[in-house]
């Protein structure tokens, strides 16, 4: 019997909304960050995070880096901001450009990645 992912791509955004309640951040990073968490909680974002990111990042489809795989993120992270954002307009490697979302704008996919990677970008 072939696994149901549908479930998956719903719950896991929505489990892992919770747990950032609880994440401690340093006051600097915290400033920083500001704009990207409230981002992150946005249920719309979210939405479209599950229609389009979540496709590949939750199983790691395509050599994806999985989503929370802190390792895979932080080596991608060492690129600057710019060159991650370019990959994701344009594509980069199997991933279409804009990620299969055309309604996203730079802030969510901003919001999107910091969400993947564990909370910061």
């Amino acid at each position: 019997m072939k696994p149901n992912y549908s479930l998956a791509v719903i719950l896991i955004p929505l489990a892992l909304m919770s747990c950032l309640g609880s994440l401690s951040l340093s006051s600097a990073s915290a400033q920083n960050n500001a704009a990207v968490t409230t981002s992150i909680l946005d249920k719309q974002v979210m939405g479209k995070w599950a229609r389009s990111c979540a496709l590949c990042h939750v199983t790691g489809e395509a050599n994806a880096p999985k989503m929370g795989d802190t390792k895979n993120w932080n080596d991608r992270l060492k690129k600057s901001e710019e060159e991650i954002l370019q990959n994701v307009v344009y594509g980069y490697n199997s991933m279409p450009p804009l990620g299969y979302c055309m309604s996203c704008e730079i802030s969510d996919f901003k919001a999107m990645i910091a969400f993947m990677a564990g909370g910061e970008f």
